[in-house]
Order: structure tokens, then sequence, then C-alpha cells
């Protein structure tokens, strides 16, 4: 899927009442491999800076924790009910925050599917200098890193991260699969 498609990604509101009360879960799972420390330099978007810190490394799939400080934001509060279709929600459009702004925490999940783009999604909560806390999902471009970036990778074995179209809320999500 490419980046874009994530800001622009619509859904039925109402999907998931048919399966309330109902406990319904899918997972694969994997074993643990390299924790990486790094750290994102001033100017670099910090999505672009993970995705950098895990490829030079050689990491295929990852869990990603992270904290520091922005120059900008451009992230995505949630969504909301489309003007033109009230049985669908739709992401907020993005929106630019700027900073400097204190990053409290993200997490997220990244992968490098063979042959393909890499995955990437990824929520945070920063402040801003008004003391405002604000955050969502963030997309790549335009989220430089102001004084530094902390980032935590924790490779994943055995498992890879990649888009796939789930039937129920119609929207592409990113699966776990596993990785021979």
């Amino acid at each position: 899927m490419p980046y874009k498609d994530q800001e622009r990604e619509t859904f039925p509101l109402g999907f998931w009442k048919e399966y309330q009360g109902q406990v319904r879960t899918r997972a694969v799972a994997g074993q643990t491999g390299r924790i990486i420390a790094g750290r994102i330099r001033p100017g670099t978007d910090l999505v672009t800076g993970i995705l950098d810190l895990a490829r030079k490394h050689g990491v295929k799939t990852a869990l990603v924790n992270a904290f520091g400080s922005l120059a900008q934001a451009r992230f995505s509060e949630g969504v909301q009910t489309c003007s033109d279709d009230p049985g669908r929600a739709e992401r907020i459009p993005p929106r630019t925050v700027e900073g400097p702004l204190e990053f409290i925490c993200g997490q997220g999940k990244i992968g490098f599917p063979e042959g393909k783009e890499p995955v990437f999604h990824f929520h945070g909560l920063f402040v801003t200098s008004e003391g405002q806390l604000m955050g969502g999902h963030f997309f790549m471009g335009d989220n430089p890193v102001w004084a530094t970036f902390e980032v935590i990778i924790q490779e994943i074995l055995g498992v890879e991260f990649d888009w796939q179209m789930d039937p129920e809320p119609q929207i592409n999500i990113m699966e776990a699969i596993p990785r021979s």
C-alpha cells in the first residue's frame, strides 16, 4: 500500500457490531531478535530515520519505541464520519503543528516484505510549548527531528509484516505473516 493511501483510507462505521461479544483474535508466533538502540539526528524525518536505522542493521520486522523532540509534527488525530457518506468513516486529514515539540512517546511496527516497499504503522504523543498534549497516526515526511530522537527497535524473527486487505473493515491492515 503506498504511504499516501494511509491518509485517505475509509471504512464502514458499524462493521464491528455483528461481532460484538465474540472473542476473535489472530496472531503469529515469532522470536525476539536483536535490540537496536539508535538516535535520529536533527532535521531527519522521524519515520524515514526509523526505517533507515532498521535497514542499516538488516532488520526485516520489528516493534519500535521512541521519544525525543520534533521541529514540527504531521499527523492524523483519528477518524471521523465521512461528510459525503454517513455510513463510512475516514481518517481525519493530516495536520501540521509547528514546534519545537517534546515527543513524549511513540510506538509502532515496521517491516521490509521481500520485494516490496517498507511498511510502517506509527503512533505518538507530543506536547506543544503551550503544554497542549496532541498525537495520533504519523506519516512519512514532514516530521523533522529538532534536537534528538531516541529509538529502540526490537527485532522479531520468524514473522513478516505486510499490508493485507481485511474484508471486514474494508481497509489494508498491517498483518503478521509467518516468515520461513
